[in-house]
């Protein structure tokens, strides 16, 4: 069990996400206490957030209940969000605290046994919340009902949440990767309620994009990290000033994949991401060696090509390719409308 809080400015020193790791025991007890996988962070898991919200305001009293997240770690190999990912949404969603718990460790727990010594004895929850089709308890024996029967029990309150659709289908983690996984990045962001997001440490290239004048900053995938198909993305980058000022988004067009022109591994998958319009030698650099891309619209399959000459060329015209996706991302196009803003994307 892994343990966060994001009061106080908590701020993990070597990453991008938010928080400081705690021992459990540093929990608040009390808590208003939401429960689930939350692979994606998408439009449904928010909907739970807005209920654990709601259920830790206190009636008659300024007092706000501390909202925890709780969620499972190592249950998808191919997965939508690590678990900086996790913590960054947790905390712009309105948790204070958040608490990983690996898969292998409680799968063999019977449902009561899960209830009893991990949320009641550690985690000394006041109210807990889940989704419909939440389930716990060895081979997911028990549900949503089991958990309202627990709780009454235990005199705890228990919130259960009912899906949230769009198009007539239930927005889920499985329907989103399903869309990640055919490049349909749009669709799945829109589902999701913000873009694709790639955080991971920055890795050497061979520097052959600053020969052509298109200098890239070069990422690997997270281990278990789902890998949407290989091509070039319209996206942005995160960036701060070399002043040390506020943070902010750049305007990207990033490439997934082994690099077909200049190498002929084909197992070699990176993420090369090239900031459009900023100095990353000068006025801009990345602010740790941790680095933050959302990807956007899919432009092209990744190709390979005859020349350096050729390359540039289609480099060039992916770059004006991506300036309409790219505005989208930004919520500049009033023609299709996005459910977040560009703070939402900041860290």
């Amino acid at each position: 069990m892994r343990c966060y809080t994001f009061q106080n400015g908590a701020f993990d020193p070597d990453r991008y996400a938010p928080g400081r790791e705690i021992p459990p025991e540093e929990l608040p007890a009390g808590s208003v206490l939401i429960l689930g996988g939350f692979d994606g962070v998408h439009r449904g898991h928010r909907a739970l957030f807005d209920a654990a919200l709601s259920a830790a305001r206190c009636p008659d009293s300024p007092t706000t209940l501390p909202v925890v997240c709780w969620s499972l770690s190592g249950l998808h190999r191919a997965c939508l969000t690590t678990e900086d990912e996790k913590r960054f949404f947790f905390r712009l969603y309105g948790a204070s605290a958040a608490v990983f718990e690996d898969f292998g460790a409680i799968r063999s727990l019977s449902g009561e046994a899960f209830f009893r010594e991990i949320l009641v004895k550690r985690l000394r929850p006041s109210t807990l919340v889940c989704g419909f089709n939440f389930t716990f308890g060895c081979g997911a024996s028990c549900g949503p009902d089991d958990l309202v029967r627990l709780s009454e029990k235990a005199g705890i309150r228990a919130v259960v949440c009912p899906p949230v659709t769009d198009g007539g289908e239930v927005i889920s983690s499985t329907r989103i990767r399903a869309l990640i996984a055919d490049g349909q990045t749009e669709e799945a962001a829109r589902l999701m309620g913000h873009p694709y997001p790639v955080s991971a440490d920055v890795c050497p290239g061979r520097r052959i994009g600053r020969t052509i004048g298109r200098p890239t900053l070069n990422q690997r995938l997270p281990d278990g990290k789902l890998a949407p198909p290989r091509g070039v993305y319209a996206s942005l980058t995160l960036l701060t000033p070399e002043n040390g000022g506020s943070l902010c988004l750049a305007p990207s067009v990033s490439n997934l994949g082994s690099r077909p022109t200049v190498n002929e591994d084909g197992d070699d998958v990176t993420l090369e991401t090239h900031v459009l319009g900023a100095d990353l030698s000068g006025s801009f650099r990345t602010r740790r060696p941790h680095l933050v891309v959302w990807l956007g619209e899919f432009l092209r399959p990744e190709r390979k090509f005859d020349s350096l000459d050729e390359l540039k060329a289609a480099i060039a015209a992916d770059t004006e390719a991506a300036r309409l996706p790219i505005s989208r991302l930004l919520g500049l196009d009033s023609a299709c409308a996005v459910p977040w803003t560009a703070d939402d994307l900041l860290l």
